[in-house]
């Protein structure tokens, strides 16, 4: 009996030691791993969301886009307030009610190192010591009761960034520490990469400053341009600014209408925070320009928004025309890029520059002495008359029938996409026909028995030209206006011609109406008077260009007789199609100056319309022969009969049939286009 109670407190005390040393592993040692259960917490039981305050006091959760926009340098250097949401899934509410054992804690941390918070050691190693944002106030299980705002400020985000301060761009993670059992180090659940985090961008770095800046005069207006930056150098460019200065000190615009589109810790700041001086980069380097360079004043380093004097320039322009301003009044300019975080580059260097009168190439005609005082109706002369109602009733005739025939050229019109496939198609694809008629065999058909009939032709029109300007003055002053502000180069005039073939017996006869476009560009000269002199270069004797662009636009209309001999093509299949044209003309004409508004100059305006008359020789090229089943396959399915390569030499003489005072806007040149016969 004795033996027996010996044996039992044996067994007893060597229990108690057992568990006695177990419970002394679990506090002063590494802890050993568990089996997990489901009421064990887990990362997903937990999501962190980033917030701002609103005006009200709100706070709003940030979406990712949002994030990036916010989280920008001057938030950065203004000490922005800002919080995390902590927020435990419904699914976590259970689990966490049940975690009631003392000394239970939850904790917030952020910084690069702060995973190494997330080792199950006794004691906890702290391994970011100031990333700590905040501690739950409680045990664990009071997270089921709502979520867990921690505010904090944005620069205190990125104190232990991997690249530190508010200038740079930079990332850093929130991690929440959990411990749910009290013994001071994390679950095992939610410990290293399982823990509940956070990935966290600020956006600090400002876009490089635009290099390459003019700056010129214009009328009563300043041409701003620089250097474009590349998208593959800044991902993220937004856009960018231009500000400018009257004088010493004065806002263009008083009060600026076009608003704050950028952020910077001087403009940003609450009062009582200190702004933070922006890191210093490269200035704005100037391009080829007459604008002076100098130190930019205060407003324009601090990035002033009052001296905004433009809406955001897109980041795919590169030059912006500032109006409004005071000819002869020195401005100060300065460019800086903007990103879409709204962090824009500081600009160290300003430019100095006048707007000045300037002399479009409408006053610089009438200065030399031309005649032509714009406007459309006044058509002088018998022969002018005769012109013009020659080709009013032309246009109305060929109009009417392509009114009474429009179903069929509609039809035909819609087949033109697809000529250049069809052409282009192997001549083994070409050997499936197309036909809306099983019992018509195209391969055995005569070649040009399967032709549907012709009564339209329709050209697309491309060649060179110079309006003859200057010929007004060949024999009298010998002035040149034309080529002194557009120079001698001929510029592509693109155009179309619609003709409605009358006759179709000894080769065809149509009528047709036509017009083109033309358009060229150049800067206006700096005007030394209102007489219309310009401002020479002392060195060559030329006028000086100003920043203002001026611009001649011209619209011919035509309407033609066409004859086409095309009986070789016909009967013995030779592809070559010589034709001529004869016809009536008239020119529409505008002049622009660097406002965008027609001139005034002399007691006429630079807009008008001048009559004359056209021939034309040329051949035409016969494609059909390069694959004769798709062009009959093409006819078939959509009515183009022929297409042809043709190459034409036109003579234009728009000088207004013997009217004295119009602008000569016709030429002689060559033209190439591509025709197509339905």
């Amino acid at each position: 009996m004795v033996s027996s109670r010996r044996l039992l407190t044996t067994l007893f005390g060597l229990s108690a030691a057992l568990w006695a040393s177990l419970s002394l592993a679990q506090t002063t040692g590494t802890a050993t791993s568990t089996s997990t259960g489901v009421t064990d917490l887990a990362a997903s039981d937990f999501t962190l969301y980033l917030q701002q305050q609103k005006s009200d006091g709100s706070w709003v959760d940030l979406t990712t886009n949002e994030e990036a926009t916010f989280l920008n340098q001057a938030r950065c250097q203004c000490k922005t307030p800002i919080q995390i949401r902590v927020q435990p899934a419904p699914t976590s509410v259970a689990k966490l009610s049940a975690k009631t054992a003392s000394g239970t804690k939850a904790q917030l941390y952020v910084g690069i190192n702060c995973a190494g918070l997330n080792t199950a050691t006794v004691p906890a190693q702290v391994m970011c010591p100031n990333g700590l944002l905040g501690t739950f106030p409680g045990i664990i299980s009071g997270l089921a009761q709502g979520t867990w705002n921690v505010p904090t400020t944005v620069d205190r985000l990125f104190a232990g960034s991997s690249t530190g301060g508010c200038t740079l761009t930079g990332t850093t993670t929130a991690y929440l520490w959990l411990d749910s059992t009290g013994y001071g180090y994390p679950d095992s659940t939610v410990s290293g990469s399982s823990a509940p985090s956070k990935g966290i961008t600020l956006n600090g770095a400002s876009p490089p400053a635009p290099v390459g800046v003019t700056v010129e005069g214009g009328q009563e207006a300043l041409t701003v341009s620089w250097s474009p930056i590349s998208s593959t150098t800044v991902t993220n460019l937004a856009g960018y600014l231009v500000f400018c200065m009257r004088g010493q000190d004065l806002a263009v615009f008083n009060p600026s209408p076009y608003g704050s589109q950028y952020f910077t810790s001087s403009n940003l700041c609450s009062p009582g925070v200190a702004p933070v001086a922006s890191a210093s980069t490269l200035g704005n380097v100037p391009g080829t320009t007459t604008a002076i360079p100098v130190g930019a004043p205060t407003a324009f380093q601090n990035l002033d928004p009052a001296y905004l004097c433009a809406d955001r320039v897109s980041s795919s322009e590169n030059s912006i025309r500032i109006t409004g301003l005071q000819n002869g009044i020195p401005y100060q300019v300065g460019v800086a890029a903007v990103d879409t975080s709204g962090n824009a580059s500081p600009i160290q260097t300003a430019f100095v520059q006048w707007p000045v009168p300037t002399i479009d190439f409408y006053t610089k005609y009438r200065t030399e002495g031309g005649k032509s005082s714009g406007g459309y109706c006044a058509v002088a002369g018998r022969k002018a008359r005769l012109g013009a109602i020659s080709f009013l009733v032309g246009g109305c005739l060929l109009t009417l029938a392509i009114v009474r025939r429009r179903r069929r050229m509609r039809r035909a019109l819609r087949g033109l996409p697809f000529l250049v496939l069809a052409l282009a198609a192997g001549s083994a694809e070409a050997q499936v026909s197309v036909s809306h008629d099983d019992s018509f065999d195209t391969t055995s058909a005569e070649p040009e028995s399967y032709r549907t009939p012709k009564e339209w032709a329709f050209e697309l029109r491309f060649g060179p030209f110079r309006p003859n300007v200057d010929s007004e003055f060949s024999g009298t002053t010998g002035a040149t206006p034309y080529q002194s502000v557009f120079g001698g180069k001929r510029h592509l005039m693109s155009g179309m011609e619609l003709d409605w073939q009358l006759f179709q017996s000894f080769g065809t006869l149509a009528a047709g109406v036509s017009f083109g476009y033309y358009k060229v560009n150049a800067k206006a000269f700096e005007a030394a008077d209102t007489n219309g002199t310009c401002v020479k270069d002392p060195t060559t004797g030329a006028c000086v260009p100003s920043g203002d662009n001026t611009s001649l636009r011209i619209i011919p209309l035509a309407a033609l007789v066409v004859y086409r001999f095309d009986v070789p093509a016909t009967l013995w299949s030779i592809p070559l199609v010589p034709y001529g044209k004869l016809g009536l003309n008239y020119t529409l004409w505008q002049v622009n100056d660097g406002n965008g508004n027609v001139p005034y100059s002399g007691g006429g305006h630079g807009s008008g319309g001048t009559a004359g008359w056209q021939a034309a020789a040329g051949v035409s090229l016969l494609l059909d022969f390069l694959d004769p089943a798709a062009a009959r396959n093409l006819d078939i399915e959509t009515n183009i009969n022929h297409s042809y390569l043709f190459f034409e030499w036109n003579h234009v003489d728009a000088s207004g049939l013997g009217a004295k005072n119009k602008l000569h806007v016709g030429d002689s040149r060559w033209v190439l286009g591509l025709m197509f016969e339905f």
